[in-house]
């Protein structure tokens, strides 16, 4: 499940980026052996847990606090690439 409270941010342009898309998803495997992975694409920042090692308490939890802190304004994704200086 998604951010479904992600917002939209503009500046004083008119441009508009999109707010971070937080989730914590369960799979059965991860890589190494890990419990969890995080992944980043554009748009959306998601936790990836191994099933039995993060309770569903814990996910809707967590997803709760990191929703804050990205509503809060305190965490920002930047999906754009560096900008090339000028010549």
């Amino acid at each position: 499940m998604a951010d479904e409270d992600a917002q939209t941010e503009g500046n004083s342009e008119g441009d508009v980026t999109p707010a971070v898309e937080v989730d914590i998803e369960f799979v059965d495997a991860l890589p190494d052996g890990r419990a969890v992975m995080a992944v980043e694409s554009e748009g959306r920042f998601v936790w990836l847990a191994v099933r039995g090692h993060v309770s569903p308490q814990a996910r809707e939890e967590m997803l709760s606090d990191l929703r804050y802190i990205v509503r809060a304004g305190l965490w920002q994704q930047n999906w754009l690439p560096p900008q090339a200086e000028p010549h």
